[in-house]
């Protein structure tokens, strides 16, 4: 055999190096192309990255997080609660927003909301809003809707089928017009060990859930959740009233009661009654409406802060329809829980009734005899 020259030898490992190297690159870029490919066919595609946004998205330290059953065949509105978070505090706070609550809209938001839907009636039950707007950004003109007379915050939404909604949520002891957080969500939350577990949860939920936030997003608060005290949770009620079969929202109590709980420290007792609780149960268990038909004025205003002052629950005040009546009579579910209130009055007569229209468990109609002046 003749020996190769130098210059063959050289070349040919030159030639052999760059075929590796071109072997090398080959293989590369196809595993780029077969990852992409795999990651184009696996990756979540995230609904809130889909159309516009008509509201100011906000993720912050201060979760305030819009929640609402939505039935997709009626299209209706089922339940609405919000969420309150404070990652500083760790507080979780839950108003619930009752769904039959009617909003006036302004005439400047109303005028902006006709260019998107031109049958869009200026007073909308909430329970309505998002049949007028079609696809998800319909919960965020809902949000819009209800901003206009609950004068607070809120940073995003999440929407829920109703039967995600009985999963996650479930009716306040003693108080059937206040939802919490389910005992079996709370036992998922509880069971999560560290950040990575709180985030699997997120994400083993996420696919049946709508929001206009990312799922990136909503992990943010994986950590902080871990701190929160089932015990230390807080439910409420909106302030407003009922009358005529929908709820009326009490603006500036309703904004004043918001800011208050963004103010707290963190909670450090289980959920007292007390003046400053909006719409929950009384220490009785029941919510309380006072009617002025005494015709003297300030006078259910007065009775409702003594009351409140006892840790009692009044969700409003109104005047009584009629005559100017002379003694209290006390209308209540339970006759028990009304004879319960008597001591207030001089001279209150209880009546046990299953029919209240201001959406209560017992109603106050005040006479003269008991005049605080």
């Amino acid at each position: 055999m003749k020996n190769r020259s130098i210059a063959q030898i050289i070349f040919g490992a030159f030639f052999k190096t760059i075929g590796i190297i071109l072997l090398l690159l080959g293989i590369g870029v196809l595993s780029y192309y077969l990852t992409m490919l795999f990651l184009k066919q696996t990756a979540r595609v995230e609904r809130s990255t889909q159309y516009e946004h008509v509201i100011d998205i906000n993720t912050g330290n201060e979760s305030s997080n819009l929640i609402y059953s939505f039935d997709e065949k009626t299209k209706k509105i089922e339940a609405i609660v919000l969420e309150l978070f404070d990652a500083g505090t760790k507080n979780m706070t839950y108003i619930t927003i009752p769904a039959n609550t009617q909003i006036t809209i302004s005439s400047k938001t109303y005028d902006e909301l006709l260019k998107k839907n031109g049958e869009l009636p200026q007073m909308v039950t909430m329970s309505q809003a998002k049949s007028f707007f079609p696809g998800d950004v319909g919960f965020e003109y809902a949000i819009l809707i209800l901003q206009e007379e609950y004068k607070v915050d809120i940073g995003y939404f999440t929407a829920m089928s109703p039967d995600v909604f009985q999963q996650c949520f479930e009716k306040e002891n003693g108080n059937k017009l206040i939802y919490r957080p389910s005992k079996a969500l709370l036992d998922e939350a509880a069971a999560c060990k560290d950040e990575d577990d709180m985030s699997d949860l997120m994400e083993d939920k996420w696919d049946k859930l709508i929001s206009d936030i990312t799922l990136s997003q909503k992990q943010h608060y994986a950590k902080e959740l871990l701190g929160v005290k089932r015990e230390m949770i807080h439910t409420y009620r909106a302030y407003g009233s009922k009358s005529s079969g929908v709820f009326k929202l009490a603006k500036k109590k309703n904004q004043d009661f918001v800011d208050g709980i963004w103010e707290k420290k963190a909670y450090t007792s289980e959920q007292k009654k007390n003046a400053s609780d909006a719409g929950k149960s009384s220490s009785n268990g029941s919510s309380i409406f006072i009617y002025n038909g005494s015709q003297i004025t300030g006078l259910a205003a007065k009775y409702k802060e003594k009351m409140e002052a006892d840790g009692h629950t009044v969700i409003g005040v109104g005047n009584a329809t009629g005559g100017v009546r002379t003694k209290t009579t006390i209308y209540a579910k339970k006759k028990k829980e009304g004879k319960a209130l008597q001591k207030y009055f001089k001279n209150a007569t209880v009546e046990q009734t299953s029919s209240m229209s201001s959406g209560a468990d017992i109603e106050i109609v005040l006479g003269t005899e008991d005049d605080l002046s």
